[in-house]
Order: C-alpha cells, then sequence, then structure tokens
C-alpha cells in the first residue's frame, strides 16, 4: 500500500475515535473516560484490522506469484528438456543419416568395381574403410576408369571384320528393327563409320522429315551401324558421366493421369545426340558394360528418390532387373543386401523382370527375389506374350504388376469379357493389368472397352529426362 495512502487511513481512524469519544457521553451519557477508552479502542482495532487485511492481502499476492513463477518454472523446464532430447534427436538422426548415405555409396561403389571386375576380368579395386563420402564422380571412375583398354589387335580384328561383314550405312529394314516411333525418327542421324570425320551437313541424313515438326530443343538420335563405333561411343559415355536418367509415365485410364514411372537409361555422344538402349544393349552385354550401366542407373534413381523425400508417396518408378544382372553371384547377393538395409525405398521402386527372363531363372536367384519381396519391394513381369500360365506362383515373390503388350493382350483375348476376366484372376492374387504400347487413340478406345486401368506409350509421354521432369516430381 502507497504510504499517502496509509498517512490518509491513519488520519480517518483517528478522526473516527475522536468523534466516539465526543459524540458517546452527549449521545448515550456514558463517562468521558468511558468514552475515551471505545475512542482509542475504535481507532487501534480499526488500525490492527487495516494493518492484517494489508498483510493477508499481500500473502496471497506473494502465494499467487510463487506459484505463477513455479509454473513458468515447470514449463520452461519441460521447454527446455524437450528441446535438448530434440537437439539429440536430430543429432542421431543427422549422424544416422550421414551414415546411411556414406554406407549407400560404399556399397554402390563396391558394386561397380565388383560387376565390372567380374564380366571384364581385371583385379577389383579395393574399397578403403573410412568414414569420407565418395562422390559421384568417385562411383563413376570406379565404373569405368578401371575398364582395361581394348588392345590394338582386338580392334583392328573388331574393325575387319565389320568392314567385311557390315554395310556402310544402316539399312531401312534394319531401321524398322529398332521400332522408331515417328518423333523418334524425325530425330534420327545415321551414323555409317565416318560421321565424326565430315561435316554434319555433308554426313547427317534424316531417316523422316520434317525434323522441325518435334521441336527444336530435343536432341537428336544417333543410329550407329558399326560395332566398334558403338563400343566406342558407350565406353566414352561411361568414362564421360553421360548416361542419363528418364522416365516414361505410366497414367490410369480413363482420366490419363500419370500415376508411376517407368526407368530407361540413355547414352549421350559427345555432340549430346541420344544412343537408345535397343542399339547398345546387345553390345554392352557382350563386352560387359550393362552391369555398370544399371548400376548407374540404380544410382541416380536412388538420388531421385531421395530429393523427393516423402512427396507424391503413392508414385512409383519401375527399374528393370536383366537376367544377367540377377544371375551375377558376386552383385546380386550385395544388391539384396542393400537393398533390405534399405527398406525406405520399398515403397517406390517396383523392380520390373522379362517374362522369359523369369522362367529362366534358377532356385537360388528366386530365394534372394523372394527375400526382397518379404521386404515389401514389388515386383512387375513384363514383355507377357503368354497368358495361359499360371500367375499364383508370383504372389510369393510380391508380384503387383502385370505388363502386357495391348495388341498382343487383345489377340490373346479377342472375346467381350475374356480381359476382365483375365484382370480379376490377376486381383485376386493382387496384381494390376497394364496395357503397354499404347500409340493411337483407337487404342485407348480399345483399353477402355477392355476396363484397363493403367496403360503406357508414346501416346501419353514419351521418356523424358528425370532433370526435364524435375517440376513434376
Amino acid at each position: 500500500m502507497a504510504p499517502i495512502t496509509q498517512i490518509l487511513l491513519f488520519i480517518s481512524y483517528f478522526i473516527l475515535g475522536v468523534a466516539a469519544t465526543v459524540i458517546l457521553p452527549r449521545a448515550l451519557g456514558i463517562s468521558m473516560s468511558h468514552a475515551g477508552y471505545i475512542g482509542m479502542f475504535i481507532f487501534f482495532g480499526a488500525w490492527q484490522i487495516q494493518n492484517w487485511l494489508v498483510v493477508s492481502r499481500s500473502e496471497k499476492n506473494a502465494k499467487h506469484r510463487l506459484d505463477s513463477l513455479e509454473d513458468t518454472v515447470k514449463i520452461l523446464r519441460r521447454d527446455l528438456e524437450r528441446a535438448r532430447r530434440e537437439m539429440v534427436s536430430r543429432s542421431r538422426m543427422g549422424e544416422e543419416q550421414n551414415e546411411l548415405v556414406v554406407s549407400e555409396l560404399k556399397v554402390l561403389q563396391t558394386l561397380l568395381s565388383q560387376v565390372t571386375a567380374q564380366e571384364r576380368g581385371f583385379k577389383p579395386v579395393e574399397v578403403v574403410e573410412d568414414t569420407v563420402e565418395p562422390t559421384e564422380e568417385e562411383v563413376l571412375e570406379l565404373s569405368v576408369d578401371h575398364l582395361p583398354p581394348m588392345k590394338e589387335e582386338d580392334e583392328e580384328e573388331i574393325v575387319e571384320q565389320v568392314e567385311e561383314e557390315t554395310p556402310e550405312v544402316i539399312t531401312e529394314e534394319e531401321i524398322e528393327e529398332l521400332e522408331l516411333t515417328p518423333e523418334e525418327a524425325a530425330l534420327a542421324v545415321i551414323d555409317d563409320g565416318t560421321l565424326d570425320q565430315k561435316s554434319d551437313d555433308e554426313e547427317r541424313k534424316s531417316v523422316a522429315e520434317p525434323r522441325a515438326a518435334v521441336g527444336p530443343r530435343r536432341a537428336p538420335i544417333r543410329l550407329i551401324k558399326r560395332e566398334d563405333q558403338l563400343l566406342k561411343v558407350v565406353k566414352e559415355s561411361l568414362s564421360e558421366n553421360r548416361i542419363d536418367l528418364y522416365l516414361q509415365p505410366l497414367v490410369s485410364l480413363p482420366s490419363r493421369k500419370k500415376v508411376h514411372y517407368e526407368c530407361f537409361s540413355r547414352v549421350r555422344d559427345e555432340d549430346g545426340r541420344i544412343v537408345l538402349p535397343r542399339q547398345y544393349m546387345k553390345v554392352a552385354e557382350s563386352k560387359g558394360l550393362i552391369g555398370t550401366i544399371d548400376n548407374l542407373l540404380l544410382f541416380r534413381l536412388i538420388q531421385l528418390v531421395r530429393r523427393m523425400g516423402k512427396r507424391k508417396p503413392e508414385l512409383r518408378f519401375f527399374c528393370n532387373m536383366s537376367r544377367h544382372s540377377m544371375e551375377d553371384d558376386e552383385f546380386f547377393p550385395q544388391f539384396i543386401d542393400f537393398m533390405t538395409s534399405n527398406e525406405e525405398f520399398s515403397g517406390r521402386l517396383v523392380f520390373e523382370i522379362a517374362q522369359q527372363d523369369f522362367k529362366m531363372l534358377d532356385g537360388d536367384v528366386l530365394d534372394r527375389l523372394k527375400i526382397l519381396g518379404q521386404r515389401g519391394f514389388g515386383f512387375s513381369l513384363d514383355m507377357v506374350t503368354e497368358f495361359d500360365d499360371s500367375f499364383t506362383e508370383l504372389e510369393k515373390y510380391n508380384f503387383q504388376f502385370i505388363k502386357a503388350d495391348l495388341t498382343a493382350l487383345m489377340e490373346t483375348h479377342p472375346e467381350r469379357g475374356d480381359v476382365d476376366a483375365f484382370k480379376s484372376s490377376l486381383r485376386r492374387r493382387g496384381m494390376q493389368l497394364v496395357a503397354s504400347r499404347v500409340e493411337t487413340e483407337d487404342m485407348v478406345l480399345q483399353a477402355l472397352e477392355a476396363q484397363i486401368e493403367f496403360a503406357q506409350g508414346y501416346l501419353f509421354g514419351e521418356p523424358a529426362s528425370a532433370h526435364e521432369l524435375s517440376r513434376e516430381l
């Protein structure tokens, strides 16, 4: 209480006591001495009551402040503990993520070195066990730089054989075998082996015209006839980190909404021209390079999945697995170990296996595939041509998709309702049907009449680089 207030109250109580001393004898006939005692009692009593009220109010205020301070301290202590736990958790999470990335890159590093070592017959590179995170360039060096150079006599033999047995340019029949789309054909550049020696104006020949119809920003497609030239381009592309990740959408019908993507590799030459897998696949397999290409593709896909994080959780990426890689006793077991230790990829990756390749796999490979399926990784059976097979066996491997050429699918199931019955049998086994190579609107109508939910083809989007699709992802 303020001092001025206390003085005013004291004066008020004093006046009240004096008034009682003067008024009571006159009003009640009390003696002056008794009235004086009563006046003093009133004065001191009122003052004591005032003091008691002030002290009581002060105690209550003090107690309230103490309670508030205790509550504040508890809240601050709880927030401090929460912040400490969060800092420890984030620190631990950061360390775990760093260890995971280092482990991931080291496994990829080991896989690449072992694949190339086995296929090319050179001594594998020993991975140093330290905490330094290898860069993408270092991974590429492991996969390419240790490839032994081709001997001069081998090059001469290949060149002589090519010159004797190979025509100078690709024939129309061979172009048809490549199954180029009109867009690809408009961008195609035929290479007879002398393209790098002469000017583009003299040597480049388009398969179809006009090229402007597909847009000026699209890279030309290089058609290479000679095997030695094709091998040279592939090896140089590996050395210069020109293996790109391309994605083609899978859509849902009838909305045509992009729901998943299939992954492809594309080789770029020194001029930025694209070499299609349909050309280099055979020579890459014969020269032991396909494993390196597949692993670089997987490396880039993992980078893409990590960048996406938790965005679009239902979006999946179909990644082809060749029989050559699955039957590699050095590569495939470590590949399985790597995937099972990174189960966060299970909701993103679907491994695609051709039907004929799956039929030729032995028991050990199938057991390893079953391990992947048990860890949540899905599979897709690709290029299905035999529809009378029982797909029951695929359930235990966690096959989730069956992909078939729409034309072959309709020819095998010509009657109305046959495809729907086939779909129902797949659905009971946890699988969905995807119609591939849908290229025209008439084929879309066929798919809609058969009530096929998923489709893929150039009509819905041709393969595009992951960089170009970064905004969509």
